[in-house]
């Protein structure tokens, strides 16, 4: 996989679930036994032992052999999208490292594996953003505008490495601070989270808040349009359209006044009797 240019990350995780295979019983020589065991996986959705088709697929490359892989597909789901307070309570209740890492996440929406292959130099604290320099497959590298908050809390973690983040704590971390969360605030939803559900958050909130897909897109690092269409239909569900011709509505009397506007995110749409209209989406 290496010589055929294959992401070391994609390696790592193919290697893992063949090792998940042979530990639950599985032969590698014995095709039938890897049908077997992967069909057994009740845990497993169909995502998940597609991957494992596709691994033990590498595997038998590598060996010469060939098979007939059993047909597992991929069913679609609308993401679990929770809500600003939830991702706040959540965030609010973690420690030190963890708290800094799902506000990153919330404030650019990036892949999870982007910003745990973050280094200090991606950071920028004069123009308050961070540089995503190691984009997953699919994706485009780019600069994100994030707090100057943000950027503090994130200059008081230790720099001990070139990356920021410990890509062995993260996933441990949040499954146990997502539980005492959801206790002590007595609200199961925070369980749902995940690092992915908050770029689907972050993805949902920005095309509620502009209604350019194709901000959307750049934000997200997307490549291809039609990986950020799913939000059009995401912010539907999650507002059922509510709000959606709600608008504050200002008038500007002079130039400067236009200015001021524009600068807080107004845009000009008409011109009654002399006067220009200015809104923005509420």
């Amino acid at each position: 996989m290496k010589k055929q240019g294959y992401a070391e990350s994609t390696i790592k995780t193919r290697t893992k679930i063949l090792k998940q295979l042979v530990k639950r019983g599985a032969i590698l020589d014995d095709p039938e036994s890897i049908k077997k065991i992967i069909a057994e996986q009740t845990t497993w959705n169909e995502g998940t032992k597609s991957f494992a088709v596709v691994a033990y697929s590498s595997y038998l490359n590598k060996e010469g052999k060939i098979w007939t892989p059993p047909r597992y597909r991929r069913k679609e789901k609308i993401p679990f999208i929770p809500t600003e307070k939830e991702l706040d309570q959540l965030i609010s209740s973690s420690g030190k490292k963890l708290s800094i890492y799902l506000q990153c996440c919330k404030e650019t929406g990036s892949d999870p594996g982007e910003l745990l292959h973050m280094e200090w130099i991606d950071i920028n604290k004069e123009n308050s953003t961070v540089t995503i320099n190691h984009p997953v497959k699919g994706h485009n590298p780019r600069i994100i505008p994030v707090s100057q908050e943000l950027i503090g809390r994130l200059e008081t973690l230790p720099k001990k490495t070139e990356k920021i983040f410990n890509t062995k704590d993260m996933y441990p971390n949040l499954f146990t601070q997502r539980r005492r969360a959801a206790k002590k605030f007595n609200n199961p939803r925070l369980l749902k989270i995940s690092f992915v559900t908050i770029r689907h958050w972050k993805g949902t909130m920005e095309y509620h808040r502009t209604k350019d897909i194709l901000h959307v897109k750049q934000l997200l690092g997307h490549k291809q349009i039609q990986n950020t269409m799913v939000y059009i239909n995401l912010e539907n569900a999650v507002f059922n359209n509510k709000r959606k011709d709600e608008f504050t509505v200002r008038i500007a009397h002079n130039l400067e006044e236009a200015i001021r506007l524009a600068e807080a995110g107004f845009d000009r749409f008409d011109e009654i009797d002399s006067q220009k209209l200015y809104r923005k989406r509420k």
